[in-house]
C-alpha cells in the first residue's frame, strides 16, 4: 500500500487528565516504534507534549493555536487537514466538520450515557449530540473494550463492523519490584509509610470514592491498621468525598498525595497491600492492568469493562454496596495466600494487554479505511486467556 499522510489530534497528551492522556501518549510511543512507511502529523496543545517523544522523520509535531476546543475542533483542525493534505484524520471523540479526508475517531466510552449525574449539564448535553454525530459520520471507530463497543452499537445504532476494539496495556515500567525498596521511595517522596490500601485515578464522583471511603471506615472499625491512599488529581464532585472523610474523622488515615509522576507509579503500586478500583463505569480501566502488572492484588467492580479486563484475576465487588467493598478488602488483607494467588493471576492477566498490539491494530484500521487489503481485527469481548496479544 502507498505511504499515507495521517493526522492525529493528541491535544490530551501532557494534560495529566487521566486515561485519555495516557492512551494517546502510549499509542504514539508504539506507533513511533512500529516499522511502517506512513507519515504522521501530530497536533498538540500542551507545551510539553512533543518533548515526551524522540520520533524519526516520519513524525511531525505541530502545536495548535488557539488551544480552545471551541476553535480547535471546528476551525483549526479542518484548516490544518486541508493544508497538510491528509489522507486520514484520527480524532478524539469528536470528528471535526468540513474534513475532506477519511476519518477515524477513538471513543473509549460513553460514560455520560450511563452516569449522567456525574457530568455537568452543558457538557453532558454537548457530548450526547456531538459524540453521537461523530460516531455516525466517522469512517471507522476505535474503542477500548467489548463493553464499549456494545454500548455504541446498542445506544447509538452503530454497525458492529464499523467498530474495532484495541485493548490498552500497561507500559514496560509496570512490573514487580522489590517491595521494601519501593516502600522507601514512596515514603521519601510522598510521605506514605506503613501498610496501605491504594486507589489511583482521577478523584471524581464517577470513581465511586465516597463508597470506598465508607467501606474503608468499616475496615478500620474492624481493627485493620492500614491507611487508604487516594492518588490522583482532584476533579469534579470530589468535595463531597472530602467532607465525608472529615465526618468519619479519617483525615489522618486517608492520604491524598495528589498527582503522582508516572516514574513513581510502579513504586506506589508495588508498595500497596491491595489496589482497589470501585468505579461505577469505565471504558477500560487502565489502572487495574497497571496494578496487576506490578503484582499487586486487585479488587474492582462487577459490570462495565472492569470485569471484562480483570476476569478471574481480581476480586469483584458490587460497586453500589460499601459492605461488599469492605468485605472484599478485609478478605484480601487477612489472607496472605489469597494475596499471592491474586498477584500471580494478575501478572499473567496483564500480559494479555499491550499498546504495541493496539498500535498495530490502529495502523490496520487506517489502511483498511483507505482501501488496503488487510482485515481489521475487531474483538467483541475478552482477549483469549493464555495467549499473548503481542
Amino acid at each position: 500500500m502507498r505511504s499515507l499522510r495521517v493526522g492525529i489530534d493528541i491535544h490530551s497528551v501532557g494534560s495529566r487528565k487521566g486515561g485519555n492522556a495516557t492512551y494517546y501518549r502510549e499509542l504514539l510511543k508504539e506507533l513511533i516504534n512500529l516499522r511502517c512507511d506512513h507519515n504522521f502529523l501530530l497536533y498538540y496543545t500542551h507545551p510539553t507534549a512533543a518533548q515526551q517523544f524522540t520520533p524519526d522523520g516520519r513524525f511531525v509535531f505541530e502545536r495548535l493555536f488557539p488551544s480552545s476546543r471551541w476553535l480547535r475542533i471546528p476551525f483549526t483542525l479542518p484548516w490544518l487537514a486541508w493544508r497538510d493534505q491528509l489522507d486520514l484524520f484520527h480524532a478524539q471523540f469528536i470528528v471535526p466538520p468540513f474534513l475532506r479526508c477519511k476519518t477515524v475517531t477513538t471513543i473509549p466510552d460513553i460514560a455520560y450515557e450511563h452516569s449522567p449525574e456525574f457530568f455537568p449539564f452543558l457538557q453532558r448535553a454537548c457530548l450526547k449530540v456531538l459524540v453521537r454525530e461523530s460516531a455516525r459520520r466517522a469512517d471507522h471507530i476505535i474503542t477500548v473494550s467489548g463493553r464499549s463497543k456494545r454500548d455504541l452499537v446498542s445506544l447509538y445504532g452503530v454497525s458492529p463492523d464499523k467498530i474495532t476494539v484495541t485493548y490498552e496495556g500497561a507500559g514496560e515500567e509496570f512490573h514487580p519490584l522489590d517491595k521494601e525498596q519501593a516502600k522507601q521511595i514512596v515514603e521519601r517522596k510522598y510521605g506514605i509509610g506503613g501498610e496501605f490500601i491504594l486507589y489511583v485515578g482521577r478523584l471524581q464522583g464517577r470513581k465511586n470514592l465516597m463508597r470506598l471511603v465508607q467501606a474503608f471506615a468499616l475496615v478500620r472499625k474492624a481493627g485493620y491498621p492500614h491507611k487508604l491512599v487516594l492518588a490522583g488529581k482532584p476533579d469534579s464532585l470530589f468535595q463531597a468525598t472530602l467532607s465525608r472523610i472529615r465526618d468519619l474523622k479519617l483525615q489522618n488515615d486517608v492520604l491524598l498525595p495528589g498527582y503522582v509522576d508516572g516514574q513513581d507509579l510502579p513504586s506506589l503500586y508495588n508498595s500497596a497491600e491491595v489496589f482497589v478500583y470501585p468505579s461505577l463505569y469505565e471504558g477500560f480501566g487502565l489502572p487495574v492492568v497497571e496494578a496487576m502488572a506490578c503484582g499487586t492484588p486487585v479488587i474492582t467492580s462487577r459490570g462495565s469493562s472492569l470485569e471484562e479486563v480483570a476476569a478471574d484475576a481480581a476480586v469483584l465487588v458490587d460497586a453500589l454496596d460499601e459492605r461488599s467493598i469492605a468485605e472484599a478488602l478485609m478478605r484480601v488483607l487477612a489472607d496472605p495466600h489469597l494475596r499471592q494467588q491474586l498477584s500471580h493471576a494478575g501478572t499473567a492477566r496483564s500480559r494479555q494487554f499491550s499498546f504495541k498490539r493496539a498500535a498495530q491494530q490502529t495502523v490496520e484500521v487506517y489502511e483498511r479505511v483507505l482501501g488496503g487489503k488487510g482485515a481489521i481485527e475487531s474483538a467483541d469481548g475478552l482477549p483469549l486467556r493464555g495467549r499473548e496479544c503481542l
